[in-house]
C-alpha cells in the first residue's frame, strides 16, 4: 500500500513540475516581453536580456533591440553588454531610438540613464570593451559623439587600470572640448582615489 501512494505522488508531482515547465516555455516564446518585463522587477536581467532578445527577433525593431542592451548594461555582464550594445550602435536608426528613449525618460524618471541615452549606452559599451582588454577599441567607441561619452571609460579606466591607459586616452582626444572634460573628469576621480 505504501508503494502505491509513494508512486501516485511522485507521478503527481512530476505532472505538476511538467506542467510548470510547459507553462513558463510557453509564456516565453508567447509572449516574451511580457517574461522580461517580469524577470526586470525581479531584478534577474540575465534572463530579461535571453527574453528581450527573443522579442527582438520577433519584431525586428531596434527599439527592442534597446531593451536587450538596456538589460545587458543593468545586468553587468560584460559579454552581453558589447553584444547588444554594438549591434545597437551600429544601426542606422540608432539616434532615432535615442531620442525616442530621451523623451521617455524626460516624462518618466527611473534613474538609470545619463542625461543622454546615446552616452549611456555608447559610455558603457566602451568601459565593457575596456575591461575585455581591448583599449584602443574603446576609445574609438567614446570618440563616436561627444565628451560625456567617454564618462563611464575614464571612471572604469581611473577606478581599474593604469596611468599608461589615462595617457592614451588623453592623447586620443583631438578637440579640444573633449580633452578639457576628460582632463577634469580624471583630476576630479583622481581626488577622490586620494
Amino acid at each position: 500500500m505504501k508503494k502505491i501512494v509513494l508512486k501516485v505522488a511522485l507521478m503527481t508531482v512530476g505532472a505538476l513540475a511538467a506542467a510548470g515547465i510547459l507553462i513558463f516555455s510557453l509564456w516565453i516564446l508567447i509572449s516574451p516581453q511580457s517574461m522580461a518585463t517580469v524577470s526586470e522587477r525581479l531584478g534577474n536581467y540575465s534572463f530579461a536580456v535571453v527574453c528581450a532578445d527573443l522579442k527582438y527577433k520577433y519584431s525586428g525593431e531596434t527599439y527592442d533591440l534597446a531593451r536587450c542592451a538596456d538589460d545587458g548594461i543593468l545586468s553587468a555582464d560584460d559579454a552581453l553588454i558589447v553584444k547588444y550594445c554594438e549591434r545597437l550602435v551600429e544601426k542606422d536608426d540608432f539616434f532615432d531610438v535615442c531620442r525616442r528613449k530621451n523623451e521617455e525618460l524626460a516624462r518618466t524618471y527611473y534613474g538609470i540613464y545619463a542625461t543622454d541615452y546615446a552616452a549611456y549606452v555608447i559610455g558603457n559599451l566602451a568601459a565593457a570593451q575596456y575591461r575585455a582588454g581591448d583599449l584602443d577599441k574603446a576609445i574609438d567607441t567614446a570618440k563616436r559623439g561627444e565628451a560625456e561619452y567617454f564618462t563611464r571609460l575614464v571612471i572604469e579606466i581611473v577606478e581599474n587600470g593604469t596611468r599608461e591607459d589615462i595617457e592614451k586616452v588623453k592623447n586620443s582626444l583631438s578637440s579640444l572640448g573633449a580633452a578639457e572634460y576628460v582632463n577634469g573628469l580624471i583630476a576630479l576621480l583622481d581626488s577622490y582615489k586620494g
